[in-house]
């Protein structure tokens, strides 16, 4: 996997997981301060490895780590687009 295969992968996974957030604020309530978020996609083995070894080499001293383990990801929450060029 490339840097920028991680990169985009991650930044879709992380959009989607703010999204989630908004919708569950209840699960916001239990990330401790300052906690490292670590998220473990179980549909794509080598990013939930690659994310747990990041995690592990940038974790501060005494620094909570959550894990958030996603089963899937929709391809898109998007259901119905109408583009206008004026």
């Amino acid at each position: 996997m490339t840097g920028e295969d991680l990169f985009r992968k991650n930044q879709q996974l992380s959009t989607e997981f703010e999204l989630y957030l908004l919708e569950h604020p209840e699960i916001e309530e239990q990330i401790p301060d300052n906690a490292m978020i670590v998220l473990v996609p179980e549909y794509d083995p080598e990013l939930a490895e690659k994310n747990i070894q990041l995690a592990k080499a940038n974790k501060e001293p005494g620094q909570t780590i959550v894990y958030v383990r996603v089963e899937k990801l929709r391809a898109s929450r998007i259901e119905g687009l109408t583009l206008q060029v004026a």
